[in-house]
């Protein structure tokens, strides 16, 4: 199960854990898929995320360079800001790792 914000989700997703109202009444089940509609529906309600089936750490099939694409597209209305660009390449050296690529080489031991 992985917890997806709603600007992410997609048509086909199954959720993972039942959405309710402000009252707590169940709006949509587990194990409902997701369509044009639903997707709406979730706006409508002014959620932010939903649990959706899926591995936590699963980034949708995406490759390394679609992953930091997007990182690049996220962070482009603060790319002036030397903090926020610091925060960017650490998620950044963080996918590369998770990734199984170094941007630090290992340092040779001197004699």
């Amino acid at each position: 199960m992985k917890r997806v914000v709603i600007e992410e989700l997609t048509t086909g997703m199954i959720l993972a854990k039942p959405v309710t109202n402000n009252a707590g009444l169940v709006v949509l089940p587990v194990g409902a898929e997701l369509d044009e509609a639903t997707l709406s529906r979730l706006q409508r309600l002014g959620l932010t995320s939903v649990y959706v089936e899926g591995e936590s750490g699963d980034a949708s099939g995406k490759t390394l360079d679609e992953l930091e694409a997007e990182l690049d597209h996220r962070f482009r209305l603060v790319a002036q800001d030397p903090i926020q660009c610091q925060l960017r390449e650490a998620i950044r050296l963080h996918l590369r790792t998770t990734h199984g690529i170094s941007d630090h080489p290992e340092a040779t031991p001197s004699a």
